[in-house]
């Protein structure tokens, strides 16, 4: 959260020194780098994690983490070699009418590369409980990033200086990183076990691919419609929407850990169930009011070239609350190990995202495009919950669910009827949004009886300080 803040923070910088166009091209390397963090990856990421909790004890733990760790290595550098001599042709393939400089795709494949060195002992950070810890090397990563842009930019670097900024800050934090993963490795290679984690790992590298073409290939889309201008205006847009993805990141890394903790207690479904019920309310309230405040951010603080993208904001907001949803209602598929479902998921989504692209960006332009990411997520979510309900039931507290989404309806439907420049409609719609969910508390029904005393503990608590 700390570097979400501080990137938003400088937006009316950043937005001055790069034009539109430098955003358009960054939105192109944004897509590439993307699909190559899927590939450099291999999945090993996720099948390393899972794997874990199957090794009988320590030593084993850390013989898994030093073989996942080598072989990691070396496909990284594998592919990121590659990835060099073939810079011309990639570059041409992100677009045909007027391809990056190949230099930046180097630079952007080697920012993922280096980032495979990251993973493993973040990923030990997480399996022993250190958020302070792991939040304070993200935080120095992230200023360290924004500092080097910030001083690379005001330089006249452009596009250049945000690509060696990343460059650098990902190789010192793979550098800080170091001493954690030689602390939680073995130095030896145990290929049974680089299998076991590829065999979870590698069904999620199409699961990811399509995740980022659903995220990423409208920008391409776009591009064959829209002039390299307009496709920065929408990537600014898309960006400030996509921040409920901010709360999305700062939550799952501890998710993961305590649902595989606690699945095998007693009620365990029962306890998921009651806390998706609260988790989805607070990615909920954080998608409306960026929803409803949008066009007021986008003023704020942007230069007025982007201003445009006001209309994009609260419509990929829904997205990612949608997305959210997802990751809250199809926990069963990794709780049984059917990795193989992710595939599946995303490849219906991935084409119910590029369908409804090429069918409303001609008619719309970007807000088309912004509107196919909506309904690539609400599939991707429905049928994420489908199927995990069929492997791992969760008795879903449904009526409150629809509570909370009534409230958000009823809020978005009445925040366009508030008028009034910045100043005065920004505090009118806090009030409306607070307002709304607020009623949520007070209406019979909504809080069970040991939350309602809760509530009444903590609000005596704070009269008495008072």
């Amino acid at each position: 959260m700390f570097a979400s803040a501080v990137s938003f923070l400088l937006l009316p910088l950043f937005t001055a020194w790069l034009s539109p166009r430098d955003y358009g091209t960054l939105a192109l390397l944004i897509l590439f780098s993307s699909f190559a963090k899927i590939l450099f990856r291999l999945g090993l990421d996720a099948g390393y994690f899972r794997i874990h909790y199957d090794q009988p004890g320590p030593r084993e733990q850390r013989r898994l983490a030093g073989s996942v760790a080598l072989f990691a290595t070396g496909a990284g550098t594998a592919l990121f070699l590659a990835t060099v001599a073939l810079s011309g042709p990639l570059s041409r393939l992100l677009s045909a009418d007027e391809p990056p400089p190949p230099l930046y795709l180097v630079l952007a494949a080697a920012d993922v590369w280096l980032a495979t060195f990251c993973f493993v002992p973040l990923a030990i950070l997480r399996i022993e409980g250190r958020p302070g810890l792991f939040s304070a090397y993200s935080a120095l990563r992230h200023a360290t990033n924004v500092g080097l842009k910030v001083y690379l930019l005001m330089n006249g670097h452009g596009v250049l200086g945000v690509l060696l900024a990343d460059v650098v800050s990902t190789a010192l934090f793979a550098l800080v990183l170091s001493p954690t993963l030689l602390r939680g490795t073995v130095p030896a290679f145990d290929w049974p076990l680089v299998r076991a984690a590829l065999g979870f790992g590698l069904p999620k590298v199409p699961h990811g691919l399509m995740v980022q073409a659903q995220n990423l290939l409208d920008r391409r889309i776009l591009e064959a419609f829209v002039s390299r201008a307009e496709l920065g205006v929408y990537h600014v847009g898309y960006t400030l929407g996509g921040t409920v993805k901010f709360a999305l990141s700062a939550f799952e890394p501890a998710w993961q850990p305590f649902l595989y903790e606690q699945v095998r207690k007693e009620g365990a479904p029962r306890l998921v169930a009651g806390l998706v019920t609260w988790v989805f309310a607070a990615f909920l309230f954080c998608g409306t009011a960026l929803a409803v405040l949008g066009r007021e951010v986008v003023v704020l603080m942007t230069d007025p070239r982007y201003h445009d993208a006001a209309a994009i904001v609260p419509v990929v907001a829904i997205a990612y609350v949608l997305h959210g949803a997802f990751l809250l209602g199809s926990v069963g598929i990794g709780i049984t190990k059917s990795a193989r479902y992710y595939p599946l998921v995303t490849a219906v989504s991935a084409a119910v995202n590029v369908a409804a692209n090429l069918l409303l960006i001609p008619h719309y332009g970007p807000l088309g495009a912004a509107w196919a990411t909506v309904a690539s997520y609400a599939a991707m979510a429905g049928l994420g919950i489908f199927l995990s309900q069929r492997l791992w039931p969760i008795p879903f507290e449904t009526g409150r669910l629809l509570w909370l989404v009534g409230a958000a309806a009823v809020v978005l439907a009445l925040a366009p009827l508030v008028p009034g420049a910045a100043g005065v409609a920004i505090p009118l719609k806090l009030a409306l949004l607070v307002g709304g969910f607020a009623t949520l508390l007070v209406v019979r029904g909504f809080l069970t009886g040991g939350e309602r005393a809760a509530l009444a503990r903590g609000l005596g608590r704070l009269g008495g300080r008072g």
